[in-house]
């Protein structure tokens, strides 16, 4: 019998525990938004397809692109950490990368 630990099944990080609560929170916001009586789906056509008014696709698309933003901005994923916690005290964020090679180069003068 081997000591070695087991890693077919790992213990997920805190990290991926808190990203699935808040995707189920989102599924749940969704499906209440969207007025489904479930996201799984059933194999049957009159239970899986639904007639869904385009201002309501458009809330949920809106809430998601929001929910992400937040949440990039608190885990600083989204322009450095030190540039996301300034953005989140209300502090003007840069408007370039800090790497030069990610500048778009397409819209500045090519002679220069």
């Amino acid at each position: 019998m081997s000591n070695a630990p087991d890693n077919t099944n790992p213990t997920p990080s805190l990290d991926a525990l808190a990203k699935r609560h808040d995707l189920e929170e989102e599924l749940e916001w969704a499906k209440a938004e969207l007025l489904l009586e479930t996201l799984e789906t059933r194999c049957r056509d009159a239970l899986d397809f639904h007639e869904i008014p385009v201002w309501s696709i458009r809330d949920v698309v809106r809430h998601a692109f929001e929910s992400g933003y937040r949440s990039g901005l608190h885990t600083g994923y989204r322009q450095g950490r030190s540039d996301a916690c300034d953005e989140a005290r209300g502090k003007e964020a840069r408007t370039q990368p800090r790497n030069p090679d990610l500048v778009d180069r397409s819209t500045t003068d090519p002679t220069t």
